[in-house]
This record gives C-alpha cells, sequence and structure tokens, in this order.
C-alpha cells in the first residue's frame, strides 16, 4: 500500500500587537487558540472576501 505524502507550505504572518490582542480576545471567547482562530475563521474569511471580489 502506498501512502500519500502531503506537501505543505509554511505561512508566515505578521500583525500589530493591538491587532494581535484582538484576535487573541476573540478565539478565547471562543474557547480556541489563536492560531486555531486564525486558520478557522480569519483564512477562510479572506479566502472568501478575495473572491468574491474576483466575480
Amino acid at each position: 500500500m502506498l501512502s500519500t505524502i502531503k506537501k505543505t507550505s509554511k505561512f508566515f504572518m505578521t500583525v500589530d500587537n493591538s491587532v494581535y490582542k484582538k484576535i487573541k480576545k476573540l478565539a478565547s471567547k471562543r474557547g480556541i487558540s489563536t492560531q486555531e482562530f486564525i486558520r478557522a475563521v480569519i483564512i477562510p474569511e479572506w479566502f472568501d472576501k478575495e473572491k468574491n471580489q474576483k466575480n
């Protein structure tokens, strides 16, 4: 049985300290980590916004 090798890419993001504090607070309200919040909420919303602007 062959296993599938999944290639991943690194993504780095720099935000102002005040923005980070807001993201951290929003994540905390949902009971998730800041990284999880960025992956689950911010990035998908950004992709949707970009997609809608191109249409």
